[in-house]
């Protein structure tokens, strides 16, 4: 299978297309320097050429949601990436004659609200009403074009990546290393996430698994409290944990609006992805992706 990706040099993109061509794909990236092909959303340009051949498109392109502070430039700029790349890709492909027939996209758990509290969260959930709910969700309508095409579109609402080398894993272990490790507010946040390579592998589950359509909660099984993370995050890298919890409105001052990505959670089902679409964990438990993390 030929596939094109967007996004592909980031954290996640970069071992999906290692794992995809070591599984005997062909991978062309799409990127707005350094790759195979060249495109730039914000204008709506993109190299039909980039189409030729292409069976599947994985659609990971969006700007980071925590590199910077979310004001109000910083916000449009969020929700602008993810759709305007899905709007260049919609033109390029009724533009141009292609033989696409999936398209697979990056979403987020934060389409139900940054925080949820008690509720189970599944796919046919009401969304949520704060900044990170409004940018998913025009992050997923932005697709309707695309699916109006007749392409297969499987859109992944992704919690929290645990893998080394990019994402929050480094960031959860770095004050833990180092002896200030603390909870952060209650403690009592969920946290649903997810290994890097289930991640992967659903990703690669859902190019051949043809039944497969709509939104799908990727998410492992088993989410645990935050402060039940830190407790075993902390064992594992054999460090104490003992400081006071640190208060939400701490996090607050220093960073504003965004201070919602670590005050709060959800508790966040695998249901779907699991009975309806046959997929099976290879990390149900966090205990089991620390081993593999952390030898």
């Amino acid at each position: 299978m030929k596939i094109l990706i967007t996004g592909g040099t980031g954290f996640i993109g970069k071992e999906l297309q290692k794992q995809l061509k070591e599984s005997g794909h062909e991978v062309v990236i799409l990127s707005r320097r350094g790759g195979d092909f060249l495109w730039n959303p914000d204008k709506g340009k993109m190299d039909g050429r980039a189409l030729e051949g292409v069976d599947a498109i994985i659609h990971l392109a969006g700007a980071g949601i925590a590199e910077k502070r979310w004001t109000d430039s910083r916000k449009e700029k969020l929700i602008q990436s993810r759709v305007q790349s899905s709007q260049t890709l919609y033109q390029a492909l009724k533009q141009h004659s292609h033989q696409v027939k999936t398209l697979v996209s990056a979403s987020g758990i934060g389409y139900y609200g940054a925080d949820t509290g008690e509720k189970l969260c599944e796919e046919n959930s009401e969304p949520g009403h704060d900044f990170i709910a409004t940018c998913t969700q025009a992050w997923e309508s932005s697709l309707q074009g695309i699916e109006g095409l007749g392409i297969r579109v499987v859109k992944f609402r992704i919690g929290l990546v645990m893998g080394n080398g990019g994402g929050i894993f480094p960031v959860l272990q770095k004050p833990i290393r180092w002896f200030v490790g603390a909870n952060i507010g209650t403690g009592k946040q969920w946290q649903s996430w997810i290994h890097l390579q289930d991640l992967i592998s659903m990703f690669q589950w859902a190019l051949q698994e043809k039944s497969m359509n709509g939104v799908y909660n990727a998410v492992a099984p088993e989410p645990l409290r935050q402060s039940d993370l830190n407790k075993q995050l902390a064992r594992a890298m054999h460090r104490p944990l003992f400081l006071p919890a640190v208060p939400a409105f701490v996090l607050r001052l220093v960073l504003g609006e965004m201070a919602l990505l670590v005050t709060g959670g959800n508790l966040v089902s695998s249901n779907r992805i699991q009975k309806e679409a046959g997929f099976s964990f290879r990390f149900v438990r966090f205990s089991e992706a620390l081993k593999d993390l952390i030898p």
